[in-house]
């Protein structure tokens, strides 16, 4: 429809789509507020300004696309991490996607911040996927506007990490879709805004879960070679083969994790899907993003009980502390005033042909 064709027929636009703000008023969200986005193809999910501005619940006409921990998605107060490194696994985890970063990503580790001259802080202790996706914004924004006979519905804000005699790094977001679309287009600034060279690393985290992660659903995705493990498994387990397949729930399974990677298209982006084309006619969630700024894929596989996801994690960098890094080649320091852009899309394929258009276009 034309705009004015539309517009003939509703008295607002929330009868189509649109943008609101929500606060929740219950248990560990209590307090949370939430900017939901409904495309009207389907599509809805909500951005959360008190976590980091990642994106909490999201559904696909009625079918739920991400893991959801017991607890909900929990306030920033509730984190702990300066008393426990792992406190992100109780409250950071979960949503459609978390960003792991901006200092360091992956499990808890020491860095050097001697450079920063502190006497009292030659080292610090970073936490699981680091603080950024446990801090409220500083600002946000969100609008419904016309552009011509497109209808475009924006998110966007700003969330900083700093300490005094450390880091002082931003993250301005951008999320933007339109009305009638099943796709969103998220793109991200980090910027060094102290003076000190800094370390910075960054991930991001979709957490797919049921009914999307289901038995027979698999990983799409065009790699080099088979992957490296992370070698997480604990009490003898051993990571399954084939990271790209989804069984049912096994009670017992430790870890599945692996180092991918990935072939580029002529554009320079990397993409991974999910698909389950046993879930009604056939629903993927894909993402696709600019491999150059994101050279590294992690592949999450969690077939445990009750934790039963699959995280598609495109990366800076593998896990490592930033000395190892450098050496290894990756472009992990920042040094004062520089910025770095990301840029992805997420979005959903529905139906059999649009799974089949995506495995096509792999390279």
């Amino acid at each position: 429809m034309t705009r004015r064709e539309l517009m003939r027929r509703v008295g607002n636009l929330a009868q189509v789509g649109g943008v609101e703000l929500v606060r929740h008023e219950d248990g560990h969200a209590r307090g949370v507020r939430s900017v939901v986005v409904r495309t009207g193809s389907g599509l809805s999910f909500a951005v959360v300004p008190d976590r980091g501005l990642d994106v909490g619940f999201a559904e696909f006409r009625g079918v739920g696309l991400c893991w959801l921990p017991p607890k909900g998605l929990a306030g920033p107060w509730h984190y702990e991490g300066d008393l426990d490194p792992t406190a992100w696994l109780r409250v950071g985890l979960g949503g459609l996607f978390n960003t792991a970063g901006l200092v360091s990503i992956g499990v808890p580790q020491e860095i050097d911040t001697s450079s920063f001259g502190f006497t009292q802080r030659l080292s610090a202790r970073y936490g699981t996927h680091d603080r950024i996706a446990v801090t409220p914004a500083s600002r946000f924004a969100y609008d419904e506007r016309w552009e011509g006979e497109r209808c475009v519905l924006a998110v966007e804000g700003v969330v900083r990490q700093d300490i005094a005699y450390g880091e002082n790094l931003s993250l301005t977001r951008r999320y933007e879709t339109e009305l009638g679309a099943s796709s969103v287009r998220l793109v991200d600034l980090v910027a060094n805004e102290g003076f000190f060279e800094t370390p910075h690393q960054l991930l991001y985290h979709f957490n797919l879960g049921y009914p999307l992660v289901d038995e027979g659903a698999e990983l799409v995705a065009s790699a080099v070679e088979e992957p490296e493990t992370l070698g997480y498994a604990t009490a003898g387990g051993r990571e399954p083969e084939d990271w790209r397949t989804v069984t049912a729930p096994q009670p017992g399974f430790t870890f599945g994790g692996y180092v991918v990677s990935l072939k580029r298209d002529t554009a320079g982006r990397s993409a991974v899907a999910l698909v389950n084309r046993r879930l009604r006619d056939g629903i993927g969630f894909y993402v696709r993003w600019d491999a150059a700024a994101l050279p590294a894929y992690l592949a999450w596989r969690m077939m445990r009980e009750g934790l039963y996801a699959i995280g598609i994690e495109p990366a800076t960098n593998p896990f490592g502390n930033p000395a190892e890094l450098v050496e290894q080649g990756y472009p992990v320091m920042l040094a004062p005033g520089e910025s770095r852009r990301y840029e992805l899309e997420f979005g959903i394929l529905d139906g059999g042909e649009a799974i089949d258009a995506f495995v096509g276009s792999l390279p």
